[in-house]
């Protein structure tokens, strides 16, 4: 059942235009529009919003234009201008990530034994509990009886 709020937030999302709406809630949202006259207003209250939108005149995205919009910033603002510059090619992102979260969890994984208080020995008996290593292993750390 669609209740106003829910046609709102359609209505917000996605404009007039019904078949920019999701599928599955299309039909519900039509025959809720068609029966309250809050939808209806909204709807046209949206439909003059996208006609406003399909008049405005675009261009498309240059390297001239980000250039100008970078050049009219304050120079407070660029004070990672070189992060900027290497946006282009920013093909290192990732891997940099890959590489921050892999030190972060070894570092981190090293470090919850001594935080939770456990000896060496402790600390390898709780790695065969979650089956980290097998009892076997363990025995060879000296773990084992």
């Amino acid at each position: 059942m669609m209740t106003y709020e829910r046609f709102k937030l359609l209505v917000e999302a996605y404009g007039a235009n019904a078949a920019r709406w999701p599928a599955g809630e299309r039909a519900a949202a039509l025959a809720f529009a068609e029966t309250s006259g809050e939808a209806r207003a909204l709807l046209d209250e949206a439909a003059a919003l996208d006609r406003l939108f399909d008049q405005a005149d675009t261009a498309p995205v240059t390297h001239e234009l980000q250039t100008r919009i970078l050049a009219a910033l304050p120079l407070a603002n660029r004070s990672s201008w070189w992060l900027a510059a290497l946006a282009p090619r920013a093909q290192w992102i990732p891997a940099a990530a890959f590489a921050i979260s892999l030190a972060l969890g070894i570092g981190v994984g090293s470090l919850i034994p001594a935080f939770a208080g456990l000896d060496e020995s402790q600390a390898d008996a709780a790695l065969v509990a979650l089956g980290e290593i097998d009892g076997e292993e363990f025995g060879e750390m000296g773990g084992g009886s």
